[in-house]
């Protein structure tokens, strides 16, 4: 038994999936299974129940975790508290972020942060924000920017932005020379544009649908932001996306904005880390500077 076998089966343990603590700990799923097994042995106990695909702890895998839990809070606290000692002239800095907010808001963050902390070493994941949540409470990352967040004892969680949304359509569609604002009830009849169906903008958007008693007759998921953009400005639908991501294309007239009815056009985007966890002092640092760069709208 060592360190590092205890460190790995805490991240299986977190996930509950032999595949993603793989591919999060950038090893093979058999090597993951040896070091599990190497555990199981040293321990002269299973650690994990194994029903097909699925993964759930055993009592004594629960006690195992509890205790690699507090000793992988206590190593980060210990190298943060190392780094400190450097001041921001060394240390290391891990950032999660969801998709929208990793590729439009991110960079100008990191570009600010970076003038004022050279020496930080600077380590971003990207996901939705479910992952990311994840990334935080299993400790895989220090801080997490995310659109949607799941309530969990562990976490502080505080706003840091509100993120305008947006009702886009092509020029020509008949909606460009109306006077009254658009009505959710009134997407129905149109074909409406997403980019993932596990994203944070849709998330909201169909729970507003939802709420409203408004089913979509027609959508079409083409995988990325940049695709549904494109795919709006030719009039293949319309679709509700962040005002951040869209800049460029109503500076350019490309995709046009149409009033909706109501005060919902605004999603809250959430900062979230462990409660438990030392903060580093790049961390603070990172938080300080937020909300300077990333005023509220």
């Amino acid at each position: 038994m060592n360190l590092n076998q205890l460190t790995i089966f805490h991240v299986v343990a977190e996930r509950l999936s032999f595949t993603r603590a793989a591919k999060e700990l950038h090893l093979t799923q058999p090597g993951i299974s040896k070091h599990i097994a190497a555990l199981e042995e040293y321990y002269g106990t299973p650690l994990f129940h194994r029903i097909g695909r699925r993964v759930s702890l055993t009592q004594a895998g629960e006690i195992l975790h509890e205790a690699t839990g507090t000793m992988t809070a206590l190593l980060d606290e210990t190298t943060s508290r190392l780094d400190d000692l450097k001041g921001l002239a060394g240390g290391k800095l891990q950032v999660g972020a969801g998709v929208t907010i990793a590729a439009y808001l991110l960079p100008r963050m990191l570009t600010a942060f970076k003038k004022q902390a050279p020496g930080v070493e600077l380590t971003v994941e990207t996901g939705f924000s479910g992952e990311i949540v994840e990334l935080v409470l299993a400790t895989g990352i220090e801080l997490g920017l995310v659109g949607q967040f799941y309530a969990d004892p562990r976490l502080v969680v505080r706003s840091f932005h509100k993120d305008p949304l947006v009702l886009i359509v092509p020029p020509g569609h008949r909606w460009v020379k109306r006077k009254k604002a658009v009505a959710l009830a009134e997407l129905a009849a149109e074909t409406f544009l997403i980019s993932k169906r596990g994203s944070g903008t849709w998330r909201m958007v169909s729970a507003l649908l939802e709420e409203s008693g408004t089913c979509l007759g027609n959508t079409m998921e083409l995988g990325t932001t940049e695709g549904v953009k494109q795919a709006v400005a030719a009039g293949l639908g319309i679709s509700i996306l962040s005002r951040h991501v869209l800049e460029r294309e109503l500076a350019t007239g490309s995709v046009l904005e149409i009033p909706m009815v109501g005060t919902w056009q605004k999603r809250e985007l959430y900062l979230i880390y462990r409660k438990d966890r030392y903060l580093s002092q790049a961390a603070r640092a990172f938080l300080t500077l937020l909300p300077q760069v990333l005023p509220a709208p």
